[in-house]
């Protein structure tokens, strides 16, 4: 379904041939919509997980009714014409590999994955600039993130100016839907026996400080006082997920209720008040759901619908 959209590859950068964006598009002229932006995983590093990995998703979402989040329904079309105007899949510059290693000497600097913190986020800084600057749709964004493009889509609230490596920052989104996200780098690490210390020192270095700093679950500021226009976080995990624990997602649950001021979805809480979900009956392992798409259309869903989408 996603190959019946009109596709176009943007380059939102030079440095690298990663710097490079797919946007597949609804009805993007249509007011009072939302687009739905998405950052893959791949431990920071992977260079088989592209931008394209989100296709399953959109297919999942363009066949789905948000009537019924998981069933699919004969309105699916008119309900995704009447809540998205598009969907955009973000590539960065990846962190170096040991499965996959590049001679430097050899490689063009274009196509070399040398990538390290806050490389990736101001990769994901400049993407975003682009697409709102392209299409004009400013915060009216769901940004979903899986594994560390959740951690990424956090890194996004952390600070209300871009590092010095960058040139702006983008509206941030309406909403976030983190699923199988990476959040406490040090803490997850550890409870792996030190089993993720490698991609970890690829992406922030060897000094496990500097993993600290750049995690979202430390995050030293408030999420909500840096995201004035955000309304609903969704946090997803699966039981079935191997490598990613349920500490993870309950953790981040904790620190942006008991620290930001979140309130628990459907609790009620004042007028205004920013809403979190943490959804556990994700189904499938960590690739899987993004290789199946059908969950993280659900997540979607129910994002689009917090949000007030005409369905």
């Amino acid at each position: 379904m996603a190959a019946s959209l009109k596709y176009v590859l943007h380059y939102y950068g030079s440095q690298s041939l990663l710097q490079r964006l797919g946007v597949w598009r609804v009805d993007p002229a249509r007011k009072g919509k939302y687009w739905v932006v998405y950052i893959h995983g791949g431990a920071w590093r992977d260079p088989r997980v592209t931008h394209e990995s989100f296709m399953p998703s959109i297919d999942w979402i363009l066949k789905t009714s948000p009537a019924a989040t998981d069933n699919v329904g004969d309105n699916s079309r008119d309900s995704t014409s009447n809540a998205i105007a598009g969907f955009a899949s973000i590539d960065y510059r990846l962190s170096p590999h040991p499965q996959f290693p590049q001679d430097p000497a050899k490689t063009p600097p274009d196509q070399y994955r040398g990538a390290r913190h806050p490389d990736h986020i101001d990769d994901v800084r400049s993407a975003l600039v682009f697409l709102q600057r392209t299409y004009g749709f400013g915060g009216d964004y769901v940004l979903v993130g899986h594994s560390a493009g959740a951690a990424l889509a956090f890194q996004l609230l952390t600070t209300s100016s871009p590092s010095a490596t960058a040139t702006e920052h983008p509206v941030p989104p309406a909403a976030i839907v983190g699923f199988e996200g990476l959040y406490d780098f040090t803490a997850v690490d550890a409870r792996y026996g030190g089993a993720y210390a490698t991609f970890l020192r690829g992406a922030f270095g060897d000094d496990p400080e500097n993993w600290d700093a750049a995690a979202p679950i430390k995050f030293t500021g408030n999420y909500a006082e840096n995201w004035p226009g955000g309304k609903f976080i969704l946090l997803g995990w699966s039981p079935d997920d191997t490598l990613v624990d349920e500490p993870e997602a309950d953790n981040m649950a904790r620190r942006l209720r008991d620290v930001d001021g979140f309130v628990n979805e459907g609790q009620g809480g004042e007028l205004g008040e920013k809403t979190l979900l943490l959804l556990k009956d994700v189904r499938g392992d960590h690739d899987e759901i993004w290789r199946s798409g059908e969950h993280v259309s659900r997540m979607v869903w129910i994002a689009l619908r917090t949000l007030g989408t005409e369905l």
